[in-house]
Order: C-alpha cells, then sequence, then structure tokens
C-alpha cells in the first residue's frame, strides 16, 4: 500500500509541476511602470512624435522606424521611411534588423501602445538593446498631422 500511495504522490507532484511550468509564460503584470514577467522587469523606453519628427526630417541614420501593424495596413499608411514587421505572438530568428541602430517601433493600438512595448520586449531576448516606443504610437503621429507614406495617394498620382 505504501508503493501505492508513493506512487500517486510522486505522479501528482509530476503533474502539478508540469500544469505551474506550462502557465509560467503567461504570468505577465504590469508594476509601476515596468512590465514584469517571470520575475523579470522590462522598462520600455518612449520617444515623443515631435523627437521622431525631428529626426525623420533631419535625415537621421541613427533610427529604424519599425511599424508593428499588419502588413497590409503599412501597405496603405505608414510614418516616412518605416519598414514593416508585423507583431507576431513569438519572433522566429533570424532576426533581419540591425542592432547598431535605435528602432522606434510604433502600432497601431488604441492609446495603450501594447504591441509595439511586447514586440520591444521580444526583441530585447535576441539582444536587441537599443528600443524605442512611439509614444501615443500611429494614431497620435496621424492626430498631430505629422507626415504619412501612403500607397493610396501613390495610386491616385499615377
Amino acid at each position: 500500500m505504501k508503493n501505492i500511495t508513493r506512487r500517486n504522490l510522486y505522479s501528482f507532484i509530476a503533474g502539478l509541476a508540469a500544469l505551474l511550468m506550462s502557465t509560467a509564460g503567461f504570468s505577465q503584470e504590469f508594476v509601476d511602470g515596468e512590465f514584469v514577467e517571470d520575475g523579470m522587469a522590462f522598462t520600455p523606453d518612449f520617444m515623443k512624435p515631435e523627437e521622431l519628427l525631428k529626426l525623420i526630417e533631419t535625415g537621421s541614420t541613427d533610427v529604424i522606424i519599425v511599424d508593428n501593424a499588419p502588413t497590409m495596413a503599412w501597405e496603405e499608411e505608414h510614418i516616412p521611411g518605416a519598414i514593416s514587421y508585423p507583431w507576431v505572438r513569438a519572433i522566429m530568428p533570424p532576426v533581419t534588423l540591425p542592432r547598431n541602430k535605435t528602432l522606434v517601433l510604433y502600432c497601431p493600438c488604441a492609446g495603450d501602445d501594447a504591441d509595439s512595448i511586447d514586440m520591444a520586449k521580444k526583441l530585447r531576448q535576441f539582444g536587441y538593446f537599443k528600443t524605442k516606443i512611439l509614444e501615443g504610437g500611429w494614431f497620435k503621429w496621424e492626430e498631430l498631422g505629422y507626415p504619412i507614406q501612403s500607397s493610396v495617394a501613390a495610386e491616385e498620382d499615377a
């Protein structure tokens, strides 16, 4: 009887451990301005739209503007010079973004920049430490009336 009880106990502990490990990746919370996941904090760095506009106008080569919207949305309109790197649940290597430039990520998230913050956090796991989030994202940029590159305008000019 002792062996059966001990075997049941070991099975229970192994099952409980497997359950806890399988849910570990989903334990993210926002605490005091930081994203905390699995005990590790991530504090996103933000860039104001005015600062990015100035960098664009001066022709800065120190930044790469990264649009995290779906590719079809990027094809319709985006910030001038932005490249398309859509949000994904899990980034698969190889990552083709340069590490020697500051990546300024933005998304069409309704006021919370969630997708861009998530992408910056994921890119950090691949050694991308020079990332900034465009404060207010796409909608703030558009609201301020800043330049937009549009395939619609290109089609109308043709």
